[in-house]
């Protein structure tokens, strides 16, 4: 629902004049011009039955508690199904993270898990990677373009990303100056709830002051 504005509810109802389930967290808006509010769209839907769902299935009791702190949610409460600690990985530079997140590859594919996401911010940065890794690497792209998901290891920008979950997620280049605005926060939020058992986070200098 918070990817839809008040005039595309108002046209969805002209087309669909029928009863709705209409699902959404606020806490995961993609499109920072869209500003608008539960409490807007309830004055679409003024006899609306409201109920807040607050159990996350997704994810281990480590990563929801942990993206939690990132968006400082009280009210979301993880299942008991315990895993690893999410791991911050500070890197000196873009090569000592390049060299890093080949390491984490490594371990992927010796691993039993069949998917793994790499998350960068924008479609233009997961392209440019993707290009970095396809002659080492059985890798896929996730782009506007395309039309599946294989399991495997993918890259990924964080709007391409939004709506699926991955075994494992790295996510790149969450450094203060990539993730400082409230926007930003939102971003790093979606990121980080698509990974379901194993989490890590590389920055290189200074990592985001949102980072719990």
């Amino acid at each position: 629902m918070q990817d839809y504005t008040p005039i595309q509810f108002a046209v969805i109802n002209q087309l669909f004049p029928c009863q709705k389930t209409i699902l959404g967290d606020f806490k995961q808006l993609i499109n920072p011009n869209h500003l608008n509010t539960i409490e807007d769209i309830q004055t679409l839907y003024n006899d609306a039955i409201y109920v807040e769902l607050t159990k996350s299935y997704r994810s281990t009791y480590e990563i929801i508690t942990f993206a939690n702190k990132i968006q400082n949610i009280d009210q979301l409460e993880p299942v008991e199904r315990h895993g690893e600690t999410p791991q911050l990985i500070f890197c000196k530079n873009k090569q000592d993270e390049m060299l890093k997140l080949k390491k984490k590859l490594k371990l992927f594919q010796a691993s039993y898990r069949a998917s793994l996401g790499i998350i960068v911010r924008t479609n233009s940065e997961a392209k440019s990677l993707y290009s970095q890794l396809l002659p080492d690497y059985n890798i896929n792209l996730i782009s506007p373009e395309s039309t599946r998901f294989e399991i495997g290891i993918s890259i990924t920008s964080i709007q391409m990303s939004k709506g699926l979950e991955f075994d494992e997620v790295i996510i790149l280049n969450v450094n203060h100056d990539n993730y400082k605005t409230e926007y930003d926060r939102s971003l790093l939020y979606i990121a980080v709830t698509r990974c379901m058992h194993q989490l890590t986070i590389m920055y290189v200098e200074k990592p985001s002051h949102f980072l719990p």
